[in-house]
């Protein structure tokens, strides 16, 4: 009896676990602003969209697209969260329709698509691939007109973020291969397809994930080498001496140190942020006063996504096994969304205004 009651309370802790979860994978997650439903996407060549309430302990699956190939990024994509963008290793750019249920291929890529982004003010759809493409997609003209812009990168698309409501200007960061971050403007991307910004990482291995602070004044970096670093978008000398790294993500053992990817990095609307680690641990930072505020329980496996919810209440957490030791054994993929206590995620300046 004394062990049932302690796994229900470990499992309490972890969060609510969702029913009917990915299969193989999780690749993202993305929470819907309007709807407040949660995106996933897996290596199962799944896209599901799901209803979780950790308060009232439900949750259900609304939806499930299958796609030719495994999924490795979606984001909604229209007003009211009634549609959804995805990419993946099909090379396709897919917008799936959350009233009828149609797919529309928008375009294709070279290679894998490895993130998708929906502008709102816009309405156009960003693409970035392992085909060293960043592409901009107008789903509403003819599909050989669709493609308004396909610029070359200096490598691989890893990760990309695009500022959010918070930020006066609208702005793309891509994290690529070689080290390589370049930010762009929606308009520089369309006509010219120059970045704003071509910069390199500050830290000395690949990135794995980037995102916007929510403001839109600088961005997080997080890369394999269990380092995160937070960069400033104004290039005045006196605002980058204050950009900064540092460590995450290491477990010491018996003297030895185990270095952890950073898998994921989720900003929560007050301007604190998560990040996942291989070493299956979540940990609430904040960056401005460099400090951490707070630390999950630890997870089965490692941490390959995160997502706060707009309401500021919700994370989810993508318990899912990425590779870290090759071909292994690993525990079952799980996706979970806890309750977010304002003692967790308080700035020290205070809830912002």
């Amino acid at each position: 009896y004394r062990t049932c009651t302690w796994r229900r309370s470990l499992m309490a802790d972890l969060g609510l676990e969702l029913s009917s979860p990915p299969t193989d994978g999780v690749t993202s997650l993305c929470f819907g602003d309007d709807s407040g439903l949660l995106l996933a996407t897996s290596w199962d060549a799944g896209v599901r969209l799901y209803d979780a309430d950790p308060v009232s302990g439900s949750s259900s699956l609304r939806q499930h697209f299958t796609t030719p190939g495994p999924v490795f990024d979606a984001c909604f994509a229209a007003g009211g969260d009634t549609a959804i963008v995805s990419g993946g290793l099909s090379k396709s750019v897919v917008r799936h329709d959350l009233t009828s249920g149609a797919d529309d291929v928008v375009g294709t890529h070279g290679a894998a698509v490895k993130c998708v982004e929906w502008d709102h003010e816009t309405g156009l759809i960003l693409s970035g691939g392992w085909d060293g493409r960043l592409k901009c997609w107008d789903a509403r003209l003819p599909e050989e007109r669709r493609c308004i812009a396909d610029v070359e990168l200096p490598g691989k698309v890893y990760s990309m973020s695009l500022t959010g409501s918070g930020s006066p200007t609208r702005r793309l960061v891509v994290a690529m291969a070689g080290r390589a971050v370049h930010v762009y403007t929606p308009m520089g991307l369309t006509m010219s397809g120059a970045p704003e910004q071509a910069r390199e990482s500050p830290m000395g291995h690949q990135s794995r994930c980037v995102r916007w602070l929510p403001d839109g004044t600088g961005f997080v970096l997080a890369s394999v080498e269990g380092r995160v670093a937070w960069e400033y978008l104004d290039p005045a000398l006196d605002v980058q001496e204050k950009k900064y790294a540092f460590k995450c993500h290491r477990v010491r053992d018996a003297g030895v140190e185990t270095i952890h990817p950073v898998h994921a990095v989720a900003f929560h609307p007050w301007g604190t942020f998560a990040t996942g680690g291989g070493d299956g641990v979540v940990n609430v930072w904040d960056g401005a006063h460099k400090k951490r505020l707070y630390q999950y329980p630890k997870y089965a496996t490692s941490i390959a996504a995160l997502a706060f919810n707009a309401d500021s209440d919700k994370l989810a957490v993508a318990a899912s096994y990425v590779g870290e030791s090759g071909d292994a054994p690993a525990p079952r993929d799980a996706v979970y969304v806890r309750k977010v206590e304002p003692g967790e995620v308080t700035p020290k300046s205070g809830v912002p205004k």
